[in-house]
């Protein structure tokens, strides 16, 4: 049976990051991230007050990324801000959170 709840938290949802690259390439990195999945109404007004408070109200946390000095990044307001000015994460972000939301797999099945 089917159990209704208006918003959820997926924890661990694997999302990818794709950096342009010379000649062409693109690089593929795979970060986790944890996603509040909202009722449609809330995502729109959201959505209606910027990009900012989208991505806030969409990311409850992070996990794979790392800061210029090679250590984890914190999910901070500051780190968080230089993030959503990246526009791989940004994409990664919306691209997981349209997965998540709609049941689409992750990963395929091995």
């Amino acid at each position: 049976m089917f159990t209704f709840t208006p918003t959820r938290l997926v924890k661990h949802w694997p999302a990818i990051i794709k950096m342009s690259m010379d000649n062409g390439k693109v690089e593929e990195i795979e970060i986790s991230l944890d996603l509040n999945l909202l009722p449609v109404d809330d995502y729109m007004a959201h959505l209606s007050e910027g990009n900012h408070r989208l991505f806030n109200a969409i990311l409850a946390g992070f996990d794979g990324i790392a800061g210029s000095d090679k250590k984890p990044l914190a999910d901070t307001k500051k780190n968080r801000a230089a993030l959503y000015q990246h526009a791989p994460f940004t994409d990664a972000l919306l691209h997981a959170y349209r997965a998540a939301n709609s049941g689409e797999a992750a990963r395929k099945n091995s």
